[in-house]
């Protein structure tokens, strides 16, 4: 029996390497196949190219910190959102972390706070399920390098999913945009706008996209970031209507799944 494990974890070990994509894909509890295991299995273990692509883990633009589920003690406690000090290695980061510590987490608290149209929360870790979300880190707003500029990096997960069949990639990323990474971008620029400490913002929110695989209804993550400079983080925030935004976007980096994408005229559907 425990040699009959080994070789089914081997395998499952093997597929996800494969595939690049997790082991409770196609499994709920191992070695138990879920849906999408058995109609892997019926296929002859094959994906398609378009399943494949799917199903495959997605990459950050960021470098997260290393964090984990909050014990159950830590979850009764009052959410804090900047990143701790030893969570930081650069030296000089770790300094302007320290003298705008309140600020952050001041920050932090009232992004939490908006009134977004689905669940959005701080966190560290993207591509979290719910549940787990709600008892993992969320100290997630700290000072970093970022192209060799001093910026403040925030991630988070956003529990919107859109209609893969429906929703093309390019709309997916500019309403994570305008639902989450703008507003977010504001309460920011609130407290930093004029600080000379801080050259920029990148931002990275993890959303969800429902499909098909092997006929079977299936949900995934993608990670949208934003990257850009102060002066323009002050424009696109400023930006009255869709069009305004639009003639700033040249000025700002858009990643899908740390790729850089850009967005078309709201309205074209390509």
């Amino acid at each position: 029996m425990l040699l009959l494990i080994t070789k089914q974890a081997a395998s499952t070990d093997q597929f996800s390497r494969q595939y690049n994509t997790s082991c409770t894909t196609c499994h709920t509890a191992f070695p138990k196949l879920n849906d999408i295991g058995l109609a892997f299995k019926d296929a002859g273990f094959q994906f398609s190219e378009e399943d494949a692509s799917f199903i495959a883990t997605p990459q950050t633009l960021l470098s997260l910190p290393v964090t984990g589920v909050r014990t159950s003690r830590m979850a009764f406690r009052s959410p804090a959102y900047a990143t701790p000090l030893s969570s930081i290695t650069n030296l000089e980061m770790r300094a302007l972390q320290q003298k705008y510590f309140h600020e952050l987490s001041t920050a932090g608290t009232q992004i939490s706070s908006l009134p977004f149209p689905h669940h959005f929360y701080l966190s560290l870790a993207l591509d979290v399920d719910e549940r787990t979300e709600k008892r993992s880190d969320q100290r997630s707003l700290r000072f970093a390098k970022f192209d060799g500029d001093t910026v403040l990096e925030v991630a988070g997960n956003y529990y919107a999913a859109y209609p893969r069949d429906q929703i093309v990639p390019h709309q997916r990323v500019r309403q994570t945009l305008e639902d989450i990474l703008l507003p977010v971008l504001k309460v920011l620029l609130a407290y930093f706008e004029a600080n000379p400490d801080v050259h920029g913002y990148v931002l990275e929110v993890s959303h969800h996209v429902q499909g098909r695989v092997l006929g079977v209804s299936c949900e995934t993550a993608e990670n949208v970031a934003l990257a850009l400079p102060q002066h323009s983080a002050v424009k696109l925030v400023a930006a009255q209507n869709s069009h305004e935004r639009q003639a700033l976007l040249g000025e700002v980096q858009l990643f899908l799944n740390s790729k850089p994408i850009t967005l078309p005229p709201a309205g074209n559907p390509r």
